[in-house]
Protein backbone atom coordinates (compact mmCIF):
# COMPACT_ATOMS: atom_id res chain seq x y z
CA UNK A 1 0.00 0.00 0.00
CA UNK A 2 2.73 2.72 0.80
CA UNK A 3 4.54 1.52 -2.36
CA UNK A 4 1.15 2.24 -4.52
CA UNK A 5 0.92 5.69 -2.46
CA UNK A 6 4.02 6.89 -3.15
CA UNK A 7 4.11 5.73 -6.96
CA UNK A 8 0.23 7.38 -7.21
CA UNK A 9 1.84 10.57 -5.89
CA UNK A 10 4.84 10.36 -8.22
CA UNK A 11 2.94 10.01 -11.20
CA UNK A 12 0.53 12.85 -10.33
CA UNK A 13 3.47 15.08 -9.85
CA UNK A 14 4.88 13.89 -13.04
CA UNK A 15 1.23 14.85 -14.36
CA UNK A 16 1.20 18.04 -13.12
CA UNK A 17 4.60 18.85 -14.12
CA UNK A 18 3.72 17.57 -18.03
CA UNK A 19 0.65 20.06 -17.83
CA UNK A 20 2.44 23.22 -16.49
CA UNK A 21 5.30 22.51 -19.48
CA UNK A 22 2.58 22.02 -21.68
CA UNK A 23 0.87 25.38 -20.61
CA UNK A 24 3.95 27.31 -20.48
CA UNK A 25 5.11 25.86 -24.29
CA UNK A 26 1.18 27.15 -25.52
CA UNK A 27 1.93 30.36 -23.70
CA UNK A 28 5.35 30.90 -25.31
CA UNK A 29 3.85 29.94 -29.06
CA UNK A 30 1.04 32.48 -28.13
CA UNK A 31 3.38 35.51 -26.64
CA UNK A 32 5.58 34.66 -29.95
CA UNK A 33 2.32 34.28 -32.63
CA UNK A 34 1.50 37.70 -30.49
CA UNK A 35 4.64 39.47 -31.32
CA UNK A 36 4.92 38.32 -34.93
CA UNK A 37 1.35 39.14 -35.66
CA UNK A 38 2.13 42.34 -34.15
CA UNK A 39 5.49 42.88 -36.36
CA UNK A 40 2.97 41.54 -39.65
CA UNK A 41 0.14 44.78 -38.35
CA UNK A 42 2.55 47.12 -37.83
CA UNK A 43 4.72 46.26 -41.28
CA UNK A 44 1.41 46.38 -42.76
CA UNK A 45 0.74 49.74 -41.89
CA UNK A 46 3.79 51.24 -42.52
CA UNK A 47 3.65 49.69 -46.42
CA UNK A 48 0.02 51.53 -46.37
CA UNK A 49 1.43 54.96 -45.29
CA UNK A 50 4.65 54.17 -47.59
CA UNK A 51 2.32 53.53 -50.81
CA UNK A 52 0.34 56.60 -50.31
CA UNK A 53 3.51 58.69 -50.01
CA UNK A 54 4.85 57.02 -53.10
CA UNK A 55 1.66 58.10 -55.19
CA UNK A 56 1.97 61.76 -54.02
CA UNK A 57 5.59 61.49 -55.27
CA UNK A 58 4.67 60.26 -58.32
CA UNK A 59 2.41 62.56 -58.88
CA UNK A 60 5.11 65.44 -58.37
CA UNK A 61 8.11 63.75 -60.25
CA UNK A 62 8.84 62.77 -63.22
CA UNK A 63 10.83 58.97 -63.27
CA UNK A 64 13.56 57.79 -65.70
CA UNK A 65 13.11 54.21 -66.84
CA UNK A 66 15.95 54.17 -69.03
CA UNK A 67 17.22 50.62 -69.51
CA UNK A 68 20.78 51.22 -68.86
CA UNK A 69 19.78 53.23 -66.03
CA UNK A 70 17.49 50.65 -64.91
CA UNK A 71 19.94 47.69 -65.14
CA UNK A 72 22.71 49.48 -63.21
CA UNK A 73 20.35 50.46 -60.14
CA UNK A 74 19.06 47.60 -59.86
CA UNK A 75 22.02 45.35 -60.09
CA UNK A 76 23.62 47.36 -57.15
CA UNK A 77 19.83 47.25 -55.47
CA UNK A 78 19.40 43.55 -55.48
CA UNK A 79 22.78 42.47 -54.09
CA UNK A 80 22.27 45.32 -50.91
CA UNK A 81 18.09 44.03 -50.12
CA UNK A 82 18.99 40.46 -48.89
CA UNK A 83 21.27 41.92 -46.18
CA UNK A 84 18.06 43.97 -44.44
CA UNK A 85 16.67 42.75 -41.32
CA UNK A 86 13.03 44.33 -41.76
CA UNK A 87 10.70 41.87 -44.11
CA UNK A 88 9.68 45.24 -46.22
CA UNK A 89 8.66 44.96 -49.93
CA UNK A 90 11.62 46.81 -50.71
CA UNK A 91 11.64 48.99 -54.61
CA UNK A 92 13.97 51.65 -56.19
CA UNK A 93 13.00 54.15 -58.25
CA UNK A 94 14.76 56.57 -60.53
CA UNK A 95 13.41 60.31 -60.19
CA UNK A 96 14.81 62.73 -63.00
CA UNK A 97 16.25 65.23 -60.97
CA UNK A 98 19.80 67.23 -62.34
CA UNK A 99 20.77 67.41 -58.10
CA UNK A 100 22.46 64.41 -56.82
CA UNK A 101 20.31 63.10 -54.22
CA UNK A 102 18.35 60.09 -52.84
CA UNK A 103 15.98 59.70 -50.20
CA UNK A 104 13.40 56.84 -48.62
CA UNK A 105 9.94 56.55 -47.59
CA UNK A 106 8.22 54.15 -44.93
CA UNK A 107 7.77 50.77 -46.61
CA UNK A 108 10.49 50.03 -47.86
CA UNK A 109 10.34 52.36 -51.67
CA UNK A 110 14.03 53.66 -52.51
CA UNK A 111 14.03 56.68 -54.55
CA UNK A 112 17.54 58.37 -56.67
CA UNK A 113 17.94 61.14 -58.75
CA UNK A 114 19.43 61.06 -62.11
CA UNK A 115 22.10 64.23 -60.93
CA UNK A 116 23.10 61.12 -58.55
CA UNK A 117 23.90 58.73 -60.28
CA UNK A 118 25.89 61.46 -62.69
CA UNK A 119 27.15 62.44 -59.72
CA UNK A 120 29.02 59.07 -58.63
CA UNK A 121 32.60 57.90 -59.70
CA UNK A 122 31.56 54.18 -59.49
CA UNK A 123 29.39 51.96 -58.30
CA UNK A 124 30.94 51.43 -54.76
CA UNK A 125 29.77 55.06 -54.19
CA UNK A 126 26.01 54.28 -55.02
CA UNK A 127 26.16 51.38 -53.51
CA UNK A 128 27.03 53.23 -50.35
CA UNK A 129 24.27 56.11 -50.97
CA UNK A 130 21.97 53.19 -51.91
CA UNK A 131 22.77 51.26 -48.96
CA UNK A 132 22.72 54.23 -46.06
CA UNK A 133 18.70 54.63 -47.46
CA UNK A 134 18.00 51.46 -47.15
CA UNK A 135 19.38 51.83 -43.60
CA UNK A 136 16.97 54.68 -42.78
CA UNK A 137 14.33 52.07 -44.29
CA UNK A 138 15.26 48.66 -42.19
CA UNK A 139 15.35 51.14 -39.35
CA UNK A 140 12.03 52.95 -39.78
CA UNK A 141 13.90 56.32 -39.44
CA UNK A 142 10.88 58.81 -41.28
CA UNK A 143 8.80 57.02 -39.02
CA UNK A 144 10.40 57.43 -35.78
CA UNK A 145 11.42 60.93 -37.02
CA UNK A 146 8.40 62.14 -37.70
CA UNK A 147 6.82 60.55 -34.44
CA UNK A 148 9.85 62.89 -33.14
CA UNK A 149 8.19 65.94 -34.85
CA UNK A 150 4.47 65.24 -34.77
CA UNK A 151 4.54 63.50 -31.39
CA UNK A 152 2.38 60.49 -33.08
CA UNK A 153 2.61 56.94 -33.41
CA UNK A 154 2.78 54.91 -36.20
CA UNK A 155 -1.00 53.62 -35.43
CA UNK A 156 -2.37 57.44 -35.21
CA UNK A 157 -0.43 58.64 -38.15
CA UNK A 158 -1.97 55.48 -40.27
CA UNK A 159 -5.65 56.30 -39.14
CA UNK A 160 -5.10 60.12 -39.31
CA UNK A 161 -4.30 59.89 -42.98
CA UNK A 162 -7.05 57.13 -44.00
CA UNK A 163 -9.60 59.61 -42.89
CA UNK A 164 -8.60 61.69 -46.11
CA UNK A 165 -9.29 64.84 -44.86
CA UNK A 166 -7.23 67.88 -45.21
CA UNK A 167 -5.23 67.21 -42.14
CA UNK A 168 -4.15 64.06 -43.67
CA UNK A 169 -3.05 65.62 -46.81
CA UNK A 170 -1.06 68.23 -44.55
CA UNK A 171 0.24 64.87 -43.21
CA UNK A 172 1.46 63.04 -46.10
CA UNK A 173 3.36 66.18 -47.38
CA UNK A 174 4.90 67.02 -44.17
CA UNK A 175 6.33 62.82 -44.24
CA UNK A 176 7.24 63.02 -47.79
CA UNK A 177 9.69 66.60 -46.83
CA UNK A 178 11.03 64.75 -44.34
CA UNK A 179 12.23 62.30 -46.15
CA UNK A 180 13.26 64.07 -49.40
CA UNK A 181 14.92 66.20 -47.67
CA UNK A 182 16.84 63.75 -44.97
CA UNK A 183 16.04 65.88 -42.38
CA UNK A 184 17.13 63.56 -39.87
CA UNK A 185 18.31 64.21 -36.48
CA UNK A 186 22.61 63.83 -35.53
CA UNK A 187 21.30 59.74 -34.34
CA UNK A 188 19.25 58.76 -37.16
CA UNK A 189 22.06 60.11 -39.22
CA UNK A 190 24.66 58.42 -37.77
CA UNK A 191 23.11 54.72 -38.23
CA UNK A 192 21.85 55.18 -41.39
CA UNK A 193 25.49 56.12 -42.49
CA UNK A 194 27.18 53.16 -40.31
CA UNK A 195 24.82 50.67 -40.77
CA UNK A 196 24.69 51.98 -43.94
CA UNK A 197 28.76 51.00 -44.95
CA UNK A 198 27.87 47.69 -42.95
CA UNK A 199 25.46 46.76 -45.31
CA UNK A 200 27.40 48.02 -48.64
CA UNK A 201 30.47 45.90 -46.99
CA UNK A 202 28.78 42.79 -46.46
CA UNK A 203 27.15 43.08 -50.62
CA UNK A 204 30.92 43.05 -51.33
CA UNK A 205 31.54 46.93 -51.83
CA UNK A 206 34.31 48.95 -51.05
CA UNK A 207 33.63 50.30 -47.54
CA UNK A 208 36.37 53.33 -48.50
CA UNK A 209 33.04 54.20 -51.29
CA UNK A 210 31.82 55.66 -48.33
CA UNK A 211 34.30 57.76 -47.49
CA UNK A 212 35.00 59.05 -51.43
CA UNK A 213 30.81 60.22 -51.68
CA UNK A 214 31.19 62.27 -48.49
CA UNK A 215 34.03 64.06 -49.98
CA UNK A 216 32.50 64.68 -52.91
CA UNK A 217 29.41 65.72 -50.74
CA UNK A 218 31.41 68.58 -49.13
CA UNK A 219 32.80 69.90 -52.58
CA UNK A 220 28.80 69.98 -53.61
CA UNK A 221 28.22 71.33 -50.46
CA UNK A 222 30.24 74.23 -50.85
CA UNK A 223 28.67 75.08 -54.37
CA UNK A 224 25.39 75.25 -52.65
CA UNK A 225 25.31 76.16 -49.52
CA UNK A 226 22.41 74.91 -47.35
CA UNK A 227 20.99 75.70 -43.97
CA UNK A 228 18.81 73.15 -41.93
CA UNK A 229 16.61 74.75 -39.03
CA UNK A 230 15.17 73.61 -36.05
CA UNK A 231 15.41 70.22 -34.97
CA UNK A 232 17.79 69.65 -38.08
CA UNK A 233 20.64 71.74 -36.61
CA UNK A 234 21.58 68.72 -34.65
CA UNK A 235 21.82 66.89 -38.01
CA UNK A 236 25.81 65.64 -38.30
CA UNK A 237 28.24 67.63 -40.35
CA UNK A 238 30.06 66.24 -43.81
CA UNK A 239 33.21 66.59 -42.11
CA UNK A 240 31.96 65.02 -38.88
CA UNK A 241 30.63 62.03 -41.09
CA UNK A 242 33.38 61.62 -43.31
CA UNK A 243 35.73 61.21 -40.08
CA UNK A 244 33.70 58.26 -38.38
CA UNK A 245 33.40 56.45 -41.54
CA UNK A 246 37.07 56.85 -42.13
CA UNK A 247 37.13 55.56 -38.32
CA UNK A 248 35.10 52.50 -39.57
CA UNK A 249 37.40 51.55 -42.59
CA UNK A 250 40.49 51.40 -40.06
CA UNK A 251 39.20 49.49 -37.43
CA UNK A 252 38.16 46.94 -39.79
CA UNK A 253 41.79 46.97 -41.44
CA UNK A 254 41.30 48.53 -44.25
CA UNK A 255 44.10 51.08 -45.75
CA UNK A 256 42.11 54.20 -47.18
CA UNK A 257 43.32 53.94 -51.16
CA UNK A 258 40.52 55.93 -52.59
CA UNK A 259 42.14 55.50 -56.31
CA UNK A 260 40.52 52.40 -57.02
CA UNK A 261 36.99 53.84 -55.87
CA UNK A 262 37.76 57.04 -57.60
CA UNK A 263 39.21 55.46 -60.77
CA UNK A 264 41.82 58.04 -60.57
CA UNK A 265 45.66 58.09 -60.82
CA UNK A 266 45.12 54.63 -62.45
CA UNK A 267 48.42 53.74 -65.00
CA UNK A 268 47.66 52.27 -68.71
CA UNK A 269 48.96 51.06 -71.53
CA UNK A 270 48.45 51.65 -75.06
CA UNK A 271 49.82 51.26 -78.97
CA UNK A 272 49.98 53.85 -80.89
CA UNK A 273 51.50 53.68 -84.44
CA UNK A 274 53.77 51.35 -83.38
CA UNK A 275 54.79 52.81 -80.41
CA UNK A 276 53.82 51.72 -76.28
CA UNK A 277 52.54 54.62 -74.64
CA UNK A 278 52.77 54.45 -70.58
CA UNK A 279 50.13 57.14 -68.94
CA UNK A 280 48.45 57.41 -65.63
CA UNK A 281 44.66 58.65 -66.47
CA UNK A 282 45.43 61.26 -69.42
CA UNK A 283 49.25 62.43 -68.53
CA UNK A 284 51.95 60.50 -70.83
CA UNK A 285 54.82 59.70 -68.59
CA UNK A 286 56.89 57.59 -71.14
CA UNK A 287 56.44 56.18 -74.63
CA UNK A 288 58.76 53.99 -76.41
CA UNK A 289 58.78 51.69 -79.63
CA UNK A 290 57.03 48.45 -79.21
CA UNK A 291 59.56 45.64 -78.46
CA UNK A 292 59.18 42.09 -76.32
CA UNK A 293 61.63 44.46 -73.94
CA UNK A 294 59.79 47.20 -74.24
CA UNK A 295 56.39 45.66 -73.58
CA UNK A 296 57.68 43.64 -70.21
CA UNK A 297 58.99 47.04 -68.96
CA UNK A 298 55.91 48.77 -69.39
CA UNK A 299 53.93 45.98 -68.13
CA UNK A 300 56.07 45.70 -65.12
CA UNK A 301 55.84 49.75 -64.69
CA UNK A 302 52.03 49.09 -64.90
CA UNK A 303 52.07 46.76 -62.03
CA UNK A 304 54.23 48.85 -59.74
CA UNK A 305 52.29 51.87 -60.68
CA UNK A 306 49.00 50.35 -59.73
CA UNK A 307 50.12 49.09 -56.55
CA UNK A 308 52.66 51.56 -54.86
CA UNK A 309 51.32 55.10 -56.26
CA UNK A 310 48.37 56.29 -54.24
CA UNK A 311 46.39 59.17 -54.19
CA UNK A 312 47.76 59.32 -50.18
CA UNK A 313 51.40 59.38 -51.29
CA UNK A 314 52.77 62.55 -50.08
CA UNK A 315 54.31 64.43 -53.33
CA UNK A 316 57.75 64.59 -51.37
CA UNK A 317 57.71 61.07 -51.40
CA UNK A 318 58.16 60.61 -55.10
CA UNK A 319 61.96 60.98 -55.83
CA UNK A 320 64.81 59.64 -58.02
CA UNK A 321 66.49 57.22 -56.07
CA UNK A 322 69.74 54.55 -56.28
CA UNK A 323 69.24 52.26 -53.45
CA UNK A 324 72.18 50.63 -52.30
CA UNK A 325 74.39 52.30 -54.71
CA UNK A 326 73.39 50.59 -57.96
CA UNK A 327 70.52 51.17 -60.60
CA UNK A 328 68.28 53.83 -59.98
CA UNK A 329 64.55 54.83 -60.71
CA UNK A 330 61.58 56.66 -59.67
CA UNK A 331 60.51 56.03 -56.08
CA UNK A 332 57.28 56.50 -54.03
CA UNK A 333 58.75 56.55 -50.34
CA UNK A 334 61.04 52.54 -50.74
CA UNK A 335 58.53 51.49 -53.39
CA UNK A 336 59.37 51.71 -57.09
CA UNK A 337 57.46 52.80 -59.76
CA UNK A 338 60.03 53.32 -62.71
CA UNK A 339 63.47 52.08 -63.36
CA UNK A 340 66.09 53.30 -65.10
CA UNK A 341 66.20 49.76 -67.20
CA UNK A 342 63.06 51.04 -68.88
CA UNK A 343 62.40 52.51 -72.08
CA UNK A 344 63.38 56.42 -71.58
CA UNK A 345 64.37 55.82 -68.18
CA UNK A 346 68.54 55.74 -68.51
CA UNK A 347 69.30 59.73 -68.88
CA UNK A 348 65.06 61.11 -68.18
CA UNK A 349 64.40 59.21 -64.44
CA UNK A 350 64.02 63.40 -63.20
CA UNK A 351 61.92 64.21 -66.22
CA UNK A 352 59.03 61.12 -65.54
CA UNK A 353 59.48 61.93 -61.82
CA UNK A 354 58.06 65.42 -62.76
CA UNK A 355 55.22 63.39 -65.13
CA UNK A 356 54.57 61.47 -61.99
CA UNK A 357 53.68 64.51 -59.75
CA UNK A 358 51.86 66.39 -62.31
CA UNK A 359 49.39 62.95 -62.73
CA UNK A 360 49.08 62.93 -58.91
CA UNK A 361 48.33 66.73 -58.71
CA UNK A 362 45.74 66.25 -61.52
CA UNK A 363 44.07 63.52 -59.95
CA UNK A 364 44.07 65.22 -56.41
CA UNK A 365 42.27 68.16 -58.09
CA UNK A 366 39.37 66.05 -59.43
CA UNK A 367 38.94 65.14 -55.59
CA UNK A 368 39.56 67.86 -53.74
CA UNK A 369 38.16 67.54 -50.70
CA UNK A 370 39.87 64.81 -49.58
CA UNK A 371 42.24 64.90 -46.66
CA UNK A 372 45.27 63.20 -48.07
CA UNK A 373 47.33 63.14 -44.64
CA UNK A 374 44.16 61.40 -43.23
Amino acid sequence: MYKSSVLKRLLFAILILLVLLSSTECWAKRKKKSAEESLQASVKREVVLGDKIAEEIAKNMKFNEDPIYTARVRGIFNKLTPWTTRPLPYKIHIVKEKSPNAFCVPGGNIYVTTGLLNFVRSDAELAFVIAHELAHANGKHVIVQMERNQKLSLAALAVAIASRGAGAAIMLSNIAAVAMANAYSRDLEQEADLNGADLAERAGYDLIAGVTVMESLAEEELKQPWFDPGVYRDHPKISERIRYIADVVEKKGYKLHRKYVLKLLIPTLTEEGGNLIFKIDSTEISRAQKTPETLKSYETALQMTSDHLQMETPAYDIRVSSPHGHGGGVYAGVKPLYLSTFPGGTDGLETIRKRFLIALNEARKKHPMADYAM
